[in-house]
């Protein structure tokens, strides 16, 4: 009975153990697809740069992003920087932006000195810096089986800006709307159709255009491809500009 007993809690001791030991690599494993990293950097190539309706550059382009994130998620920080394969196009912004849920706030200095050959990085008058600082909120109802995205775009400094009656400069605070649709989504790939207008209360001129019209619609393809298990998101967009009465087609590939 004696040995009985001690070969039952022998066998009771080794399965406590195993179980102990397995759960405990369960736990590590949580742990390490959870771990938290705090600083990132991307790495884009593109075959020309738009933006808003905007051919920022008609040569091909990498793009680099790196920034602080914060544990929570809410809260990311970076620097953002460009610069076409021909030299032509060439521009570093700073920003800062919030993201809760469906709802996202950002401010980003662009600085955008391709035309400016003499820019001084510290210069923030409107009349001859290359900067210019943009404000935004956006909103996605998640809950909508294919998302929609509302936002609002304001530029609060920098060079965007008008002639008065009295021949002084000043600036349009140009506002830029967009209205972004998901038509299709699945686990490789998603469809959406977009549409922006620009305008400023200031006059019909702004920072888009001459007039208060739509200057960036389109339709963006985002797909992840597969290259010998090494996973590239790439996004085609068609866009067109009815303000500038011209269109493009961007491919971006998501090096890292």
């Amino acid at each position: 009975m004696r040995k009985l007993l001690i070969a039952t809690l022998t066998v009771a001791c080794g399965i406590f153990f195993v179980q102990n030991v397995s759960a405990q690599d369960k736990d590590t494993t949580m742990v390490k697809e959870k771990k938290y990293e705090p600083f990132g950097l991307n790495l884009q190539v593109r075959n020309l740069y738009l933006w808003r309706g905007f051919k920022v550059s008609n040569a091909p382009i990498s793009d680099v992003d790196m920034y602080y994130k914060s544990k929570n998620g809410h809260w990311q920080a970076g620097f953002w920087g460009g610069a076409s394969f021909t030299g032509d196009y060439r521009e570093f912004d700073y920003y800062v932006k919030y993201m809760n849920k469906g709802f996202s706030a950002a401010i980003w200095d662009i600085n955008n000195f391709s035309n400016y050959p003499n820019a001084d990085l510290f210069d923030y008058n409107k009349a001859t810096t290359s900067h210019f600082v943009d404000v935004g909120v956006a909103y996605t109802f998640q809950k909508m089986k294919l998302p929609l995205t509302l936002s609002w775009n304001t530029i609060v400094l920098g060079r965007d800006t008008y002639y008065k009656a009295d021949s002084s400069l000043a600036n349009a605070y140009s506002h830029y709307v967009q209205v972004d649709q998901v038509l299709f989504a699945d686990e490789v790939y998603n469809v959406h159709a977009f549409v922006g207008g620009g305008f400023s209360f200031s006059g019909d001129k702004n920072f888009y255009g001459n007039h208060p019209n739509v200057v960036n619609a389109g339709i963006t393809v985002n797909r992840d491809l597969t290259i010998f298990k090494y996973h590239i998101p790439i996004s085609a967009t068609a866009m067109f500009n009815p303000e500038k009465k011209y269109g493009a087609l961007q491919l971006i590939a998501n090096i890292f």
